[in-house]
């Protein structure tokens, strides 16, 4: 069975660039990344003619950051047509783009073991975050807003 487009696009730019930091794969396709320190998003992307640009929320975790950047890459890579995305605190995963890049970026980061945690990624890809974000906040993994 084949996966899904946004899962076969993260695949294969993970084997192209030889790695699955979406980092490191946004700075080789020429998109500048800058640590801000935003208080009502995680992270956003920007595209000014042929001039791209990810935002990310400082002060979150490495791991997270890395999260949002990916996210920000799916939407170039799986909607080239847009401007500008939010990803937003309070509504963190929703609608079909939002869906399709939280999958990319989880496809990317996981690579194959991505089919082992499906059933949990999907879910979470969907909308129902804000439970794992509460729970991060709990335990002291996330700022709050």
């Amino acid at each position: 069975m084949q996966p899904p487009y946004y899962v076969a696009e993260a695949w294969k730019l993970a084997e192209k660039y030889q790695t699955r930091d979406p980092e490191r794969i946004a700075w080789e396709k020429g998109i500048k990344i800058i640590h801000l320190p935003f208080r009502s998003i995680y992270g956003m992307s920007l595209r000014l003619g042929r001039h791209k640009l990810i935002g990310v929320k400082s002060d979150l975790p490495e791991p997270a950051q890395k999260l949002v950047i990916g996210h920000e890459l799916g939407h170039f890579v799986l909607h080239p047509k847009g401007n500008f995305f939010f990803v937003l605190t309070q509504t963190l995963f929703y609608g079909k783009e939002e869906y399709q890049a939280n999958m990319f970026a989880a496809a990317l980061m996981l690579g194959e073991d991505l089919v082992r945690y499906e059933p949990v990624v999907r879910e979470l890809a969907a909308g129902k975050a804000d439970r794992l974000i509460k729970i991060l906040k709990q335990e002291g993994s996330l700022p709050a807003p």
